[in-house]
């Protein structure tokens, strides 16, 4: 209608209307494109809203299984600790015989660093590392991801040292996977250990080889502990940047 309209207008040589009628066509384009940006630009933050969210949840579940597997490997070096002590006195208490089976079995139980990155794996897959529009949230995420590469990047390394170790260890040694043996962090743990204290003790490299692995467990410890203070710090930041930008509040009681 509006094209007959300006036909008409036109054969009438009628510029005035013309003249209207044009200015109504481009106020018409000019709020069509006004309201599209805005239906982007609100698409646009949900996504990044959501973003967050999955964030959150992933971040929470890195400080779980890191804080986990920080403590895991503590409870390593202090049974390690009981072995090579019965080692030196060539005797096992009774009250540690589980400790000691417990220091064998575990040795070397290494994980790599705890990083749930499935949201930050969407994010890079979809291309959209431009997602998050607080700049200063996205830097510290960058700076997370490379602590944990570099970390993990010695993993193999010490990994491939424990691994030698171990086979000094497990001549020595018999598996008995029909006992059990008291473990907070391997419920149900089958695999008691079976040994002479006396042959263990008189073999210099087997001390050797586990006080080499206890060094390991410990480097591991410290190298761990930061990636643990990283994820802690930026858990609030991701907290704060939804509460603020979206009037949302998660906390880590919030997750299933």
């Amino acid at each position: 209608m509006l094209l007959r309209r300006i036909t008409q207008h036109v054969k009438d040589q009628n510029w005035l209307a013309v003249g209207i009628d044009f200015a109504i066509v481009v106020f018409g384009v000019f709020i069509g494109l006004q309201v599209s940006n805005w239906n982007e630009s609100r698409l646009e933050r949900t996504i990044e809203k959501d973003t967050l969210i999955r964030l959150y949840a992933d971040i929470q579940e890195s400080i779980d299984g890191q804080a986990r597997d920080l403590n895991f490997l503590q409870q390593q070096l202090d049974d390690q600790y009981v072995v090579l002590a019965a080692l030196d006195a060539c005797a096992v208490a009774p009250d540690q015989s589980n400790i000691m089976q417990r220091g064998i079995t575990t040795l070397g139980w290494i994980n790599p660093p705890r990083l749930f990155r499935r949201t930050i794996d969407e994010v890079t897959a979809s291309g959209r590392t431009d997602i998050f529009s607080n700049e200063d949230l996205a830097e510290e995420l960058a700076r997370i991801v490379a602590l944990v590469e570099w970390r993990a990047s010695w993993f193999d390394h010490t990994m491939r040292g424990v691994n030698d170790y171990r086979q000094d260890v497990e001549p020595f040694i018999r598996y008995r996977l029909d006992r059990e043996i008291e473990n907070p962090f391997v419920p149900n743990h089958r695999g008691g250990v079976d040994y002479d204290i006396e042959e263990l003790c008189a073999n210099t490299r087997l001390a050797n080889a586990i006080s080499a692995t206890s060094n390991a467990t410990s480097e591991r410890l410290e190298a761990y502990r930061p990636i643990l203070q990283a994820y802690e710090a930026f858990a609030p930041r991701i907290a704060a940047e939804l509460e603020s930008g979206w009037g949302v509040r998660v906390t880590a009681s919030d997750l299933p």
